[in-house]
């Protein structure tokens, strides 16, 4: 499994992916699933999360700072726990590839 670009890259910072008003999200592709990846970085009740959820693989997980409520410091520690947690609880050998998504779920 090979990262083939960084969240680093997307030009979106930590703090819009953090902020519930603005309409960003990162999606994860798998080079070898038809489904992609919303990683969610809070709640619908505003509170800081990190949840890697696929509607279309009902599928869902969160990171350990998700886990505890945590905040990411920076974008590079947020791209490798979700890359650890994909490579950790998704069957795949599939390259990934990040994006930023204009619609921003909740689920």
């Amino acid at each position: 499994m090979k990262v083939l670009n960084s969240l680093t890259s997307l030009g979106v910072t930590l703090e819009e992916l953090y902020n519930p008003q603005i309409e960003k999200q990162i999606v994860v592709s798998l080079s070898d699933k038809n489904y992609e990846f919303n990683v969610v970085l809070t709640s619908l009740m505003d509170k800081i999360d990190c949840k890697i959820s696929s509607f279309g693989a009902n599928f869902w997980i969160r990171t350990n700072k998700g886990i505890n409520y945590e905040k990411y410091q920076s974008l590079s520690t947020l791209q490798s726990a979700i890359v650890k947690s994909i490579k950790n609880k998704v069957d795949t050998a599939g390259d990934i590839r990040f994006s930023i998504g204009n619609t921003r779920y909740t689920f």
